[in-house]
């Protein structure tokens, strides 16, 4: 497949164009050395193809195990009860059944251990998805991941994504909307009155408006899965970049990945009880999505 056009397209995007797959399975595959670009293999996923780019997909290479890009994390908070930390994109939370070793679990546990120098125990409280950047708290301890797991459970943690939409959203709204699975096992949570579903309030925010795209801020009300995502979608402004419930085919422009960034993140310190607060700017990523959405609406009202 030849890249043509004059919008920049990344290597794992169009990878996954080619092979209908999800983002994050294109991306793997150009991390192991399956994607040629020129009939060379390359390995960085964020390439930015030129409009005469050849690129092939090779599954019957030989697989090569990619180096971590990052393998330190961002540790925004540690102490002997808890760590805080700031996820990169595209990093699982915790191993799955293909067996990943570089996980945010490994790499927070080889980080705590630098740092305190011994081994400890990392346990996990709540989960973002693996395209989604930003703030996650874990334990170390039994009696933190109660108190934390009683603090997510009841609602009292204070939550903030931003995330980068479809279409021009005006005003704040409050979507109040049951989530569910439209059947057991499915992927895609929906909106729906169903018996199972579960109680989900967002409160939805523009920062800034590009006219085709907007940059919001989502205060979650509760914690149920996909929940951001889903209730953006039921809005008719589903996040840039999300495959799974949006169609990043009519996204305005290109994006890395699934445009969502964990902000904000505040809870009682299982401690202590005291209140404690964390914020994470909108990572270099999405920041430059930003810079080029500002730049076509600039250039489209000098048009006019």
């Amino acid at each position: 497949m030849i890249h043509s056009g004059s919008s920049p397209v990344r290597l794992a995007r169009s990878l996954q164009q080619i092979l209908g797959s999800s983002y994050s399975h294109a991306k793997r595959e150009v991390e192991v050395g399956h994607a040629m670009v020129n009939s060379e293999i390359v390995t960085d996923p964020g390439l930015v193809l030129g409009p005469s780019d050849r690129i092939t997909h090779d599954p019957a290479l030989p697989r090569r195990v990619p180096e971590a890009m990052l393998r330190n994390i961002e540790i925004v908070f540690l102490d002997d009860h808890i760590v805080v930390v700031n996820k990169p994109p595209g990093l699982l939370v915790h191993p799955t059944l293909d067996r990943e070793k570089d996980t945010l679990i490994s790499r927070v546990t080889d980080e705590v251990k630098r740092r305190v120098g011994h081994h400890s125990k990392i346990l996990v409280v709540h989960r973002i998805d693996r395209d989604t950047s930003g703030l996650l708290v874990m334990a170390r301890t039994g009696a933190a991941v109660t108190s934390l797991q009683r603090q997510f459970r009841v609602h009292t943690i204070s939550r903030c994504y931003l995330a980068l939409v479809q279409g021009d959203l005006q005003e704040e709204c409050a979507i109040d909307r049951a989530i569910g699975r439209p059947r057991p096992g499915a992927r895609r949570a929906v909106v729906t009155h169903s018996r199972d579903a579960q109680n989900a309030q967002t409160r939805v925010r523009p920062i800034e408006r590009y006219g085709v795209a907007t940059l919001i801020e989502a205060t979650l009300g509760t914690g149920r899965t996909h929940q951001v995502r889903v209730h953006l979608t039921w809005l008719g402004h589903p996040v840039l970049g999300d495959s799974l419930y949006g169609d990043p085919k009519h996204d305005p422009t290109p994006v890395p990945r699934l445009a969502l960034h964990a902000a904000h993140l505040g809870f009682n310190h299982p401690a202590n009880q005291n209140p404690v607060q964390f914020d994470a700017p909108l990572p270099p990523d999405l920041q430059g999505i930003t810079t080029v959405l500002r730049h076509k609406k600039n250039t489209g009202k000098r048009r006019l």
